[in-house]
């Protein structure tokens, strides 16, 4: 036990706190905060950053999460879009839309419809939704490739303490 460390105490308790690799570095202590450098926690020794490597990624779980992602994406934007035409039919917009275009493109019988609207947007976004994934996809496998011929990425992983 170190003079400076002697009497603090985490959770309660009085902790014996060590440190385990110098911490001089600007990134190490940005990666874990002033808080987690040398202490032990609930008889776990913090022992700072570790250096990690990301050596590929599996494409396939990658494409099933990208896919769900896309598709509360386009729900999101459907369900947004259907509440700003309400509010639009309601404040009387879409009837100054529509006699805007009637007026520009000089036909009394154009209308716009907010179903029809919905449906082909819908369709647009189930076309993005799937060219997205596959693009995602083969991202992941140009990844695994490129992460075989470098080695990887090398990442610093600290310990956050804020939920202990």
């Amino acid at each position: 036990m170190t003079a400076s460390s002697a009497g603090k105490t985490v959770n309660g308790q009085k902790a014996a706190y060590q440190r385990s690799a110098p911490a001089s570095s600007r990134v190490r202590k940005k990666a874990l905060g002033k808080k987690a450098l040398g202490k032990t926690i609930r008889g776990r020794s913090v022992r700072g950053v570790q250096r990690r490597k990301i050596l590929a990624v599996s494409a396939l779980s990658l494409a099933k999460v990208a896919f769900l992602f896309y598709v509360t994406i386009l729900i999101v934007f459907l369900i947004a879009g259907a509440v700003i035409w309400n509010f639009a039919g309601v404040s009387g917009l879409i009837i100054k839309l529509n006699h805007f275009i009637d007026q520009l493109i000089g036909s009394s019988t154009y209308h716009v419809s907010g179903t029809t609207l919905l449906i082909v947007v819908g369709s647009i976004g189930v076309v993005w939704t799937l060219v997205a994934t596959i693009v995602t996809l083969v991202c992941a496998m140009l990844f695994n490739l490129a992460a075989e011929y470098v080695g990887g990425i090398s990442v610093l992983v600290g310990l956050d303490d804020t939920n202990i």
